[in-house]
């Protein structure tokens, strides 16, 4: 029986032990809740509540704060609309009865953005939400729960600030904010202090120079202690607030002190690319300060020191080869982890890997070599019949071992080892990550903060593009990182020294071009062939990927991006991403068995 199908009275609901249910969880959490209701056999309440609580929070979003559980190609986890009228009608009756605020607040919610509900549920959402989060807070485990409930409630509560509304709603959680910050900002880990000043600043809580002086203090601390990472959050907070009070010399003050935290960054690191990329960071805030050139060109140069120390930084893990059929259940076994970056460390770097280019080309010659099929040539068309590349007739094997006969065998069996690592590694170890693991933005910043491969300014396209497909969603993940992945490579460029553009003539600049990108001797030397190898048939190559240019022009039809290749280009750029923290897992995880 669809959930659509599901008839439930008001009585059945107020039925269900509250208490029993609430005891049946580890914490009030919706996900905890979504099983105990579960659990409950014969109740259709329990299935249309159980319903109800399958879905993440979103509450950056204010008018669409619920998405799906999972998205795939031709399927997808409920949302609130699709719950039936007199379903919303029983649930929005219901709120009133029920005494889990966790819960209370997702039933509210969905009663106020269906238009089920009045604007009451919007009211009794937020002071909900805000309950949830301070019984959250008393648990004293992870600060992103209660921070997502808070920006939900301060969101919600934005939308009723006149006089002839709830201001009091919205002074009732700015109160709480701020004694919050006072109370968490020297803590040990500051994120949650930070993530509440950077809500405040977005929705109005306290005036520019209580944000600003608070960040600055935040910042100062963590810079003082040594942790340079959580200093340059501080900062940034700081200047989001003298962006807002257009104070230029406050600005300037703050990106020096930016490039002093990436500097000493760079100094904790063991050189490298991951230093190299700091120094860069470095540059780039002081490009933000005028008269600075002489100190950038010195930067530079220290750069340039770290640059010999990163061209096998990006190697340092293997996967052994797994037989084909145990290669699923292999991959369930090695995701396992202690907790969400253990896990995702593990789907990026330790259950697939790219494949190997020098074996691919050895296997094309090998097959060349046992058949005639590659003398006669062939075209390749793409789903709309259009030819879009043609192989020519092979005249002689020794004459193609590096042409194109050699180049279209290649790409046919590179497709075969995608569709295996995706299939049979990449989907079982991502469904077990997701099935332990709720996935957070804030969580997801704080891993991808100073990644070498991404350039300052960019992080979000990353954190949304990978959570994209965490969820299942590659149609959205592959709109957001293929640009970035270009932008990306000529940021690694800049690292090792190097300008990826063009003057011409009349004295404008152009940008080098994807093509150019994926051939550079430095950008081979920093990500490897086999990564740079694998992004340059998925994205440019005719025969099997093309996806930049498919994509790029609207050829593709949406189900095409659930498919190998664009799955397999989302776990690349995980694989990217995460391997240069291979030391710091290496260090705290403690991995045994794992080379």
């Amino acid at each position: 029986m669809s959930i659509q199908e599901i008839e439930v009275t008001l009585e059945e609901l107020q039925s269900l032990d509250q208490d029993q249910i609430l005891c049946s969880c580890s914490k009030p959490l919706y996900y905890e809740l979504e099983s105990a209701l579960r659990s409950i056999e014969g109740s259709n309440a329990a299935k249309l509540l159980s319903a109800t609580c399958s879905m993440h929070l979103k509450p950056e979003n204010p008018k669409a704060p619920f998405s799906p559980k999972f998205i795939m190609q031709d399927r997808r986890g409920l949302i609130a609309s699709d719950f039936s009228k007199e379903s919303l009608n029983a649930i929005s009756q219901f709120c009133d009865s029920v005494t889990i605020p966790e819960l209370q607040a997702r039933l509210a919610d969905i009663s106020w953005v269906t238009k089920v509900g009045s604007v009451d549920h919007a009211y009794m959402a937020i002071e909900a939400y805000l309950e949830s989060a301070k019984q959250l807070l008393a648990l004293g485990e992870s600060w992103i729960y209660p921070a997502e409930r808070i920006e939900r409630a301060l969101r919600l509560s934005c939308m009723f600030r006149r006089d002839t509304q709830r201001p009091d709603l919205f002074e009732k959680l700015a109160d709480f904010i701020k004694s919050e910050i006072d109370s968490k900002k020297l803590d040990d880990s500051p994120f949650y202090a930070l993530r509440l000043l950077t809500l405040s600043h977005e929705c109005g809580v306290g005036d520019d120079d209580w944000i600003l002086n608070t960040a600055e203090e935040i910042a100062q601390t963590r810079f003082e202690l040594g942790d340079t990472r959580t200093a340059i959050s501080g900062w940034e907070c700081a200047l989001n607030s003298a962006n807002s009070s257009r104070n230029k010399s406050k600005q300037q003050e703050i990106w020096r002190e930016i490039a002093a935290c990436h500097i000493k960054d760079s100094e904790l690191q063991d050189g490298g690319l991951i230093a190299a990329g700091c120094i860069l960071k470095a540059i780039d805030a002081l490009s933000k300060v005028p008269n600075t050139r002489q100190e950038r060109l010195e930067l530079y140069e220290t750069m340039r020191d770290h640059q010999i120390e990163s061209l096998h930084q990006l190697h340092e893990f293997s996967t052994p080869a797994q037989d084909i059929s145990e290669i699923v259940h292999q991959a369930k076994i090695q995701v396992q982890g202690k907790d969400f970056f253990d896990m995702l460390f593990r789907l990026g770097v330790l259950v697939s890997r790219p494949t190997d280019i020098n074996k691919l080309k050895e296997q094309a010659i090998e097959q060349m070599q046992s058949s005639i099929a590659w003398m006669f040539g062939g075209t390749h068309i793409d789903h709309e019949g259009i030819t879009v590349a043609t192989v020519p007739a092979g005249m002689g094997l020794d004459e193609s071992q590096d042409g194109p006969v050699t180049w279209a065998t290649m790409m046919k069996n590179i497709g075969i080892d995608h569709q295996l690592a995706v299939q049979g590694q990449i989907r079982p170890a991502l469904n077990e990550l997701m099935t332990q693991h709720h996935v957070s933005e804030y969580a997801l910043e704080s891993i991808l903060k100073n990644s070498p491969f991404i350039p300052y300014g960019h992080e979000y396209f990353y954190i949304k593009g990978i959570i994209f497909g965490l969820e299942g969603d590659f149609l959205s993940a592959c709109h957001i990182l293929i640009p970035q992945i270009e932008n990306s490579l000529r940021y690694v460029a800049r690292t090792q020294g190097e300008e990826p553009t063009t003057l011409h003539g009349d004295g404008s600049q152009e940008r080098s071009g994807l093509k150019y990108l994926l051939d550079h001797p430095a950008i081979i030397e920093v990500l490897g062939q086999d990564i740079v190898g694998n992004l340059q048939s998925i994205l440019i190559d005719k025969i099997y990927g093309d996806l930049r240019n498919q994509m790029s022009h609207g050829y593709m039809p949406a189900g095409h991006f659930y498919g190998v290749a664009p799955i397999f280009l989302w776990w690349l750029v995980l694989h990217i991403v995460m391997l240069p923290l291979g030391s710091h897992w290496k260090q705290y995880y403690k991995p045994e068995n794992s080379s």
